[in-house]
């Protein structure tokens, strides 16, 4: 155990928690770096390097930070933000299936989307802006629903699955009244991608990266009690019912921006939580969650601007692909446990 202290406060860290860590932000520089390095055309890391600190060519600096680097930041911040929401949820949820896939506010995020592109044909921007608002509603919604009894466990999942079939078949419905143009458009977004992606959407998102830390950070203690159950939160003096509905709210308004930005990048914020347990030993883990969101992301992006033959792929489909076999796995490990049966 290491004791820091900053003025009148005590941090207490477990080692193996430190190490997944520095681990985990070790491993995240790593890819990242070897991210920046390769692509259609390779710089190698000596050039990135040289590049990063303005003494490389005008063609490597054009393509690392007109090219790469909005890019991988944005997938740095998006895979944070869905790593950090994944916890909270899973925490709230006290269920290991706990997500924002899995509640409807992805569902939510994709119906502001195709309104934005079906019904009104806005632009990347406004499009942005209302999937943000769509997983917002749906996060308030399901609060409203949950309110007045215990919003926690398999109550939470039960609306929010409930709350993601509505919202799918009105998704549904939506596809069917547009055009082919708009269809396809539509579809791309739903898949996830961050190709395009620009320093100000890296920004945006980490700005809410940023504010949702902070939350959490004041809200760990209670959040550590909620694991426990209501009654022994209550016990030990936390506010059950500020503490669920602020930790709601951030995790609702991390993945709105999250989703906003790249689309609903499958399975991202239910396998880092998981990832981040097995590191720490513990399920108290929301910053090593985030890095292993952050990580994942862009591990996958990577994936698929590599692609398949000489064509990229969106940063979706990998996700996708390995977050189902992961969902599988965690299905079957689980299930002797008594978990998920």
């Amino acid at each position: 155990m290491t004791v820091i202290r900053l003025g009148g406060i005590s941090i207490r860290l477990r080692h193996r928690l430190l190490a997944a860590v520095l681990g985990s932000l070790a491993a995240l520089v790593a890819v990242a770096m070897w991210s920046a390095a390769t692509g259609s055309t390779s710089l190698g890391l000596e050039r990135v390097w040289y590049a990063l600190i303005d003494q490389g060519t005008k063609g490597d600096e054009f393509i690392l930070w007109t090219l790469r680097l909005p890019r991988l930041t944005t997938g740095l911040a998006v895979g944070a933000c869905m790593g950090l929401a994944g916890a909270l949820f899973q925490t709230l949820t006290r269920n290991p299936l706990g997500s924002p896939d899995l509640l409807g506010l992805t569902q939510g995020a994709t119906t502001g989307a195709l309104i934005a592109i079906i019904v009104t044909g806005a632009s990347l921007q406004t499009t942005a802006v209302l999937a943000a608002v769509g997983a917002l509603a749906t996060g308030l919604l399901i609060w409203s629903l949950t309110r007045g009894g215990d919003p926690s466990g398999y109550r939470l999942v039960l609306v929010g699955i409930g709350v993601s079939a509505i919202l799918a078949g009105i998704n549904g419905y939506l596809l069917t009244r547009t055009t082919i143009i708009d269809a396809f458009r539509a579809v791309y977004w739903l898949t996830g991608d961050l190709s395009g992606r620009d320093f100000g959407q890296a920004a945006a998102v980490g700005i809410v990266l940023a504010a949702g830390l902070i939350v959490v950070a004041f809200l760990h203690r209670g959040l550590d009690s909620l694991r426990l159950g209501e009654a022994a939160a209550t016990g030990l003096g936390v506010h059950v019912g500020a503490t669920r509905v602020t930790a709601l709210v951030t995790a609702s308004v991390l993945t709105a921006g999250a989703v906003a930005v790249a689309g609903p990048l499958a399975f991202v914020a239910l396998a880092a939580p998981h990832i981040a347990a097995r590191l720490t030993g513990s399920t108290r883990s929301f910053l090593c969650s985030a890095l292993v969101g952050a990580l994942i992301v862009t591990a996958a992006d990577m994936i698929a601007v590599a692609g398949v033959g000489d064509r990229q792929l969106p940063t979706g489909v990998v996700t996708g692909v390995v977050g189902g076999a992961y969902l599988i796995w965690l299905l079957i490990a689980n299930r002797k446990k008594g978990i998920l049966s």
